[in-house]
Parts: C-alpha cells; structure tokens; sequence
C-alpha cells in the first residue's frame, strides 16, 4: 500500500483541507478566484505572485500551500448538469497552461486540488529550465465544484511569478453497444466470498485494498491475499455456473496490522510466499502446501519501506554460484520502494526460496531515467528481469511508461521505453503491468496520459515495440486504472484493468478481444485516489492483481468497491477512528458516490469458458459457452391480483445481444408496448401503454440472444 507518492502529510479530512486552502496567507494572485464553465471552451487567466526562494524536491507539503513555497487560485468549475449525469454521455477536460521565465535554472511546478481533495500535478514536463518555462496539467473528467490552483516551487532559487490559462472543454460521447461475442470468447463468472467474509485487523478496519493473487498449479486452487487475510479458494466447476469456496488460512504473524500486503506462487515448485509490510521491514511466510502450514520468510537489506513486490522464477544463464545449493531451483526476488524518490528503490535476491536474501541493490534512484514508484515484478522463462514504471523519459525527454531490465540476475539494470506511450501527470497514474510469454515475449499494459488503457508488446526484451493498442476503445473507455497483465504461450495474454472491460490476445498483440468481466457490477463509482495517504476515494488502494491456472484459465483479482451491503464499519486512520461506511446500495443506485458508499471488499472474476492462454490444454475448458437462460421474472408466474400498472420484464443469466418481450391478453391479442433493455442487456423490460384490464390473464414470453444461443421463457400471471 503506497503510503505516500510524494511526500505529503494527510491528517485533516478533505473539507479540513479546504479550508486551509482558502486560508492560505501566501495566497496572492490576481484575480484571486474565478470560475471556468458551464460552457465548453470557457477560459480564465490568472497572474501568480512571486513564489521562492526554495526546494520542494517531493518533501514539501503542497496541500498546505505554505507562504513563499505556493500562491494559490480558488477555481470553481461549473458543469451543465449534475456530475452523475453529465459523465453518463460526455467527456471532459480542465486544462491548466503554466508559464513562468526565469534567468536561471528554475524549476516551477502547477497542482490542482480537487472538490475531494483529490491532488493532481505537477504538469508536463516537470524539469529544469532556463528562461521560458512551461507545464501543462490536464485532469480527465473534473468534478464541479471549488478547486484549488497552487503555484509551486520545485527547485526555484529566486522569486518567481507565474502565469497560467485555465480551460475547461468537454464533447459528447455515444456509448457504443457491447461489441458481439462469438461461441469461444472468453467470459467470466464471479467468484468472491460472501459478503461477511472478510476479517478485521487489531484496528478493526475490514480492508481488502490491492489483493494479489497466486495460483498453485499442483493442487488447482488460487491463493488470495488482501490487507490481513490470506485464503485459498477451490472451484467446482461440476456446478452451473460453477462455484468457489474461500476458506481462510492466514498465518498468526499475517492476521495482526498488514500495511501492505503481497502474496505470490510459483508455478513450477507451488511455493506461496506472502509478505506483510513492516515500518523497519517485512513479515514474510511462506507455504509449501496452499497454506495449511506456514514457516517464516525474510527480507533483503538494503530495504525500502513501501510498495513491496515479490516473484519468482529461474535464473538468468549463468546462474550465480549460489543458485540451488539449498535446493531451491528458482530465485526469489523482493523488490521494494523508498518513500523519497531521490533514495529510490531495492530489490534483492533469494537463492533459499526467500528463507534469506542476498544484499540488495538499488534498481530505480537518482540517475534512472524513471521514478520509483513500481509495478509487479515479472521473471521471464530465460531469467530476465522486468520492474515496470510509470514515469520513464522516452529518447524526446516526454515522460512515457517503461520497465527497468535485468539479464545478469540483478547485476546491472536497463531501462527499456514504450517509444509512443505517454504518462498521467504527477499522483495520479497507476502502476504499468508486464506480462511474459512462455518464448520471452513481453506485454506491457498502462494507463495512458489521457487516461485510456494501452498495451504495448516487444519480443527482443524491449529493443524494438510495436504500436501501442488502445483495448477499451471498442467500449469508448475513457478513463482505467489498475492494469494487470499476464501471458501464457508467447502469442496468448490477457489484460485486466478498471474501466469496463479485460481484454485479450491468441495472436501475440496482434489483435485484442475486449470483455467485460463482471457485467452489471460495478467496482466504484465516482472517484478514485492514487496520491497515497490516507483520502476517503483510496478505498481500492493501489493495484490488483492477474493470473492463470494450470489449463490457461485467467484469474483476475479486484477490490470491489461498490456493493450493496447491510452492514457499516468504521475505517482507521493512523489509529483514530475514521469515517463510517455502510449500509450501501452501491451496486443498484448509479447516484451512489458519497464516502459511505466506498467499500473494500474481496472480488475475483474467474474464466468460465472460452480460449485460454495455453494451446497445449486446448479445448480445456474452450467448449462453447453455454446459451443464455432466464434466471428470474415480474410478475412471478402464476401471481394473481397483479397491479394494473405494473411492467413485465424477465432477467438472464449473462448479456445478450439482443433480447424482446413480448405480452397477449387471454385471446391473444398482443398487448401495446414499448421494450428496453440495458448496456450490458441483462434484464429486457416491458412496458405497456396502457394499464392492463382487471380480472384478465396475460402471458409473457422474452427472448435473450447472444453467439452462445437463444434464451426463450414464457410465463403467465393475473391482474
């Protein structure tokens, strides 16, 4: 759980902050506030007051915007119609132009709070300069409300004023309807717990932010991990739909505070190694049987205090003399960030199955060309090493997404960059994901700078790449999170991110199928932080997780925010109660955004059928999907006494392409009407022009339709 992407101190509540905000004494420019909107295209300009002496250099607190560090500007942006339905058809844009000029090196940095407090910034592109100088942020989809605008020092040795020109344009989208699915695509089931499941730590928080995943290919079953609690999960797959028991086996030392949780299994020895995030280091297990008994771990030295990651896999040729004399065959690398960028981050390696680790080595830090902020490390079959990272310069000096790159077991690091992928401005990204094909092929999935989810692929360890794919576009997804990457055969990987959709490839990136995983089911609604601390939109903490079992089957792991839950809890925050979420009816009300709303539960979607990622298991389970059925109807049949008002409608079991209701009275005749049915069409309503005659008997037939088959149901009631 990344505490902290820059350094900043988050102890006061969001509407706390605003008030700050608005109370700033280094507050001067001119004018002091403004509003952009309701009309796209509406601008404001505004002239900052003389900020600096000073560096700030990620240690300054910007949400304070303390006197000679920050000027700040109270922004109101307006929008046409509530936010709710004002992002149900459209996409929108704030951008903010900073200039300044300076005659020596300077290096001036812009930061936009949001209504929630959600910070964005600095622009691009953040360096040093001389004379003219420029950034410029843009934040997808800004909510209404009161902004604040910050002129900040970076690295600025004289006063310096600022200037910037702030817009907001928004355009209609149309939502394109669910592209069609043949018989073989891949489609999935829901696997989470029930909703009491989870446990809680000694501080009470009931907290399954950033789950990772492992799968123990032996004994068929999934490992899962989420803040405190470790459980394997076994499927019948006998059962239509098929079903999933979670039984928790989290160690003692596991079950007490985790502040950042990870868990991996390698698939060649089943080892599960699970770690838990310490201040002066890791509570690391390990488990050779699915976590029926546990034995300690260790850590590597150097180690950073954040975002730790773990994997394994075989060494790179030639192997170090110590590789398998404990007789462990693979190495276990840790990996590890410093809160700090300018100190960077370690990983280290096991040669014993992570019992003890050899001296770490620093991976990213000041003379990389990226941050340090990383993804899940990836061991490719030949040993090479792969770190992705969100903010890597590419050969133009425009921050872009790449990976850093071992092929000496962790001797010496490269770093290879996506050449036309782009990056989110500053605490605002997520962490790239690579996935390895069994011949070396690397897949690298990101969010891009506008937001959209891309994949990159490179089969020469990220000498060459070709075009980067946008896999939402066919659902228009605007905005992702989250993504999650893993291959299986070098021509087969699969994508998973927070947007709608996960997405696919049998041709080696050639061409990707793009699904929605857990239809009818939303994971958030409304805001997400990824600014590190603690923030009310944090819920989904960092990251989730992918991966694939013994036949190919995909897996991918989720923290379900949203869901329709009978129960409240109360969050902790630095061991002082904090806000109170629950009762929610997230999942069934579009309008639910509020702090309550938020949850942190455990989610897993799970393949059900079609093409998986390894050929040797073909068909496996790539049978047809099964056809769509009717799982429930209103009225019920053989209801009496049924309102003459009432609408007919009849609910399936998975999305369907097209779908008709159809209503006769007791001779017959066809009743007048209109049908509707949603994006995904799980549920096809009947609405009839006119109330329904007393004392009369109507029969109902509804049809689903979709690649898999046709569902037909008919039914009769009375009103």
């Amino acid at each position: 759980m990344t505490r902290m992407r820059r350094v900043q101190v988050q102890v006061v509540t969001c509407a706390l902050l605003l008030l700050v905000f608005s109370a700033s004494p280094g507050q001067a420019a001119s004018p002091s506030s403004g509003s952009v909107g309701p009309a796209s295209g509406s601008a404001i300009a505004v002239d900052f007051a003389p900020v600096g002496p000073g560096v700030s250099s990620g240690g300054t607190i910007e949400s304070l915007c303390a006197p000679v560090y920050c000027d700040g500007f109270n922004l109101t942006v307006a929008l046409p119609q509530p936010d709710g339905q004002f992002y149900s058809s459209h996409v929108a844009s704030l951008q903010i132009v900073y200039t300044w000029n300076s005659t020596l090196q300077n290096d001036m940095d812009v930061f936009a709070f949001a209504p929630d407090g959600t910070e964005s910034g600095p622009g691009t592109p953040d360096d040093i300069s001389t004379g003219a100088g420029k950034e410029v942020l843009t934040v997808a989809n800004p909510a209404s409300g009161s902004w604040f605008v910050e002129s900040h020092v970076g690295v600025t040795p004289a006063a310096t004023p600022a200037h910037a020109v702030i817009t907001l344009t928004y355009q209609t989208v149309t939502v394109p309807p669910p592209p069609a699915l043949g018989p073989h695509d891949p489609r999935f089931t829901n696997a989470s717990p029930p909703l009491h499941y989870q446990n809680a730590d000694v501080l009470s928080r009931t907290n399954a932010g950033e789950p990772s995943l492992g799968t123990d290919w032996k004994r068929g079953v999934a490992m899962y991990m989420a803040g405190t609690q470790i459980s394997r999960i076994t499927f019948n797959d006998t059962a239509s739909p098929p079903t999933a028991t979670w039984t928790d086996v989290t160690p003692p030392q596991q079950g007490v505070v985790n502040e950042d949780a990870i868990l991996f299994t390698d698939h060649q020895t089943n080892r599960t190694i699970a770690t838990g995030l310490l201040v002066a280091g890791s509570n690391a297990t390990y488990s050779d049987d699915a976590g029926a008994t546990w034995k300690p771990g260790s850590f590597p030295v150097p180690h950073s205090p954040d975002h730790e990651t773990v994997a394994s896999g075989p060494y790179a040729a030639p192997a170090p003399p110590t590789a398998g004399l404990a007789g462990y065959p693979n190495a276990v690398w840790y990996c590890s960030q410093n809160i700090l960028q300018i100190a960077g981050s370690f990983c280290g390696r096991s040669d014993d199955g992570g019992i003890t680790y050899n001296p770490s080595g620093m991976v990213f830090g000041a003379g990389s060309p990226c941050g340090s902020i990383s993804g899940h490390i990836k061991i490719a079959p030949d040993g090479t090493i792969y770190v992705p990272q969100n903010n890597c310069k590419r050969a133009d000096g425009i921050g872009g997404q790449g990976t850093a790159m071992s092929t000496d077991n962790g001797l010496t690091w490269t770093y290879p960059v996506i050449p036309d992928s782009t990056a989110r401005s500053g605490n605002t990204g997520t962490d790239p994901s690579i996935g390895v094909g069994s011949g070396g092929t690397i897949y690298e999935g990101y969010e891009a700078g506008d937001g959209h989810a891309r994949i990159a692929v490179s089969h020469d360890r990220g000498k060459t790449w070709a075009p980067s794919v946008d896999v939402g576009a066919v659902w228009n997804v605007q905005n992702s999170k989250f993504p999650e990457v893993v291959a299986g055969d070098d021509n087969r990987a699969a994508y998973a991110f927070l947007g709608t959709s996960s997405a696919g490839t049998y041709d080696g990136g050639g061409h990707w199928l793009t699904v929605n995983a857990t239809p009818g089911d939303p994971v958030q609604r409304g805001c997400i932080w990824n600014g590190g601390g603690s923030n009310p939109c944090r819920n989904l903490l960092d990251f989730n997780d992918i991966g694939i079992d013994q036949n190919g089957r995909v897996l991918a792991a989720y923290t379900d925010g949203c869901a329709n839950i009978d129960f409240s809890y109360h969050s902790v925050v630095g061991g002082v109660q904090g806000a109170q979420h629950g009762p929610s009816k997230c999942d069934s009300d579009p309008n639910a955004f509020a702090n309550t709303d938020k949850v942190s539960l455990d989610g897993l979607a799970r393949q059900g059928c079609g093409l998986g990622l390894l050929a040797a298991k073909d068909p496996g389970f790539d049978n047809a999907c099964p056809a769509p059925t009717v799982v429930s109807v209103y009225p019920a049949a053989g209801a009496t006494g049924v309102p003459r008002t009432t609408g007919v409608s009849a609910t399936f079991d998975q999305p369907v392409s097209s779908a008709t209701l159809r209503l006769v009275d007791a001779s017959g005749n066809s009743v007048l009407g209109t049908v509707a049915c949603g994006n995904p069409c799980t549920r096809v309503i009947f609405t009839p022009s006119r109330k329904l005659s007393n004392h009369t008997l109507y029969t109902a037939t509804a049809t689903g339709t979709n690649p898999a088959g046709t569902a037909t149901k008919t039914w009769s009631f009375c009103v």
